[in-house]
């Protein structure tokens, strides 16, 4: 019994029905545990190994700009991918394990259920994936520019990486409330995040819908949303990061609509 102590829950009325306890287990995975920082270690060891490779490898010496450009690059492609593997179980793995059923047999809502795989891994995203690497980052490519960075430029570019980070995030919570086995979910969350291009060249138009363009160039364009905030230079068509805060939140509505409509 002492290994479910964490979901002894409160008891609460309305739609945020044990999220009180159910959050303090899911922080407890990610900030009690080694995970926190084996998952920092882990990315910044990914993302400033290979910047750190590419900045001081080359004849002509560092270049802060082409290190600001990979940072961006880096830190939307990695992380991507273990979002997707991590996310795949918040709710499918859950209900194949029969933990779901248990956790709901308690006076819990299904909402708060929905709610406490999404901000904890949102708030480990933030702290692992981007804050431990991000810090690093800057101290290398200030080091490459021989001046410290703009750091309002630099943390405004972290925050809108978040964003795109949490596009993934919570398009593989819904699909984990949408289909019952990990395959559709993590084959159609991978195949997004990896076939833009390929969509791009069939419909254009998909440009300013999804969210390849926050942090990587596409088509003839050198550039990027966060790579000119980086740098300081003028920003690109905003239309991309403005349709993906909304495709997060319609993501969430789904997950909560569809998660309260299951049966176990």
């Amino acid at each position: 019994m002492a290994g479910n102590q964490a979901f002894e829950m409160v008891q609460s009325r309305g739609w945020s029905g044990g999220l009180r306890n159910l959050l303090r287990a899911d922080f407890g995975k990610w900030f009690r545990t080694r995970l926190w920082w084996v998952q920092g270690l882990i990315w910044t060891g990914v993302i400033n190994g290979i910047l750190a490779g590419v900045l001081w490898s080359s004849p002509e010496g560092p270049d802060a700009g082409t290190g600001l450009m990979l940072y961006s690059i880096f830190s939307a492609m990695f992380p991507s991918i273990a979002i997707v593997i991590i996310m795949q179980d918040a709710i499918v793995g859950e209900r194949e394990a029969g933990t779901a059923a248990w956790v709901l047999s308690k006076p819990v809502s299904r909402y708060a259920f929905v709610i406490s795989k999404l901000l904890p891994n949102l708030v480990g995203v933030l702290v692992c994936m981007l804050l431990f690497p991000g810090v690093v980052a800057y101290a290398q490519i200030s080091v490459a520019a021989g001046q410290l960075l703009d750091p309002v430029r630099f943390l405004a570019a972290m925050g809108i990486l978040w964003i795109y980070l949490s596009y993934y995030l919570t398009l593989t919570l819904m699909l984990g409330t949408l289909f019952n086995h990990r395959g559709p979910v993590i084959g159609i969350a991978l195949g997004l995040a990896f076939g833009q291009q390929i969509l791009f060249g069939l419909a254009p138009f998909l440009l300013k819908v999804l969210p390849w363009t926050i942090a990587m160039p596409a088509g003839d364009s050198d550039n990027s949303i966060v790579g000119a905030v980086l740098r300081g230079l003028p920003l690109p068509d905003m239309t991309p990061l403005i349709v993906t805060s909304i495709s997060i939140v319609v993501f969430i509505a789904v997950a909560l609509w569809r998660f309260e409509k299951e049966e176990f």
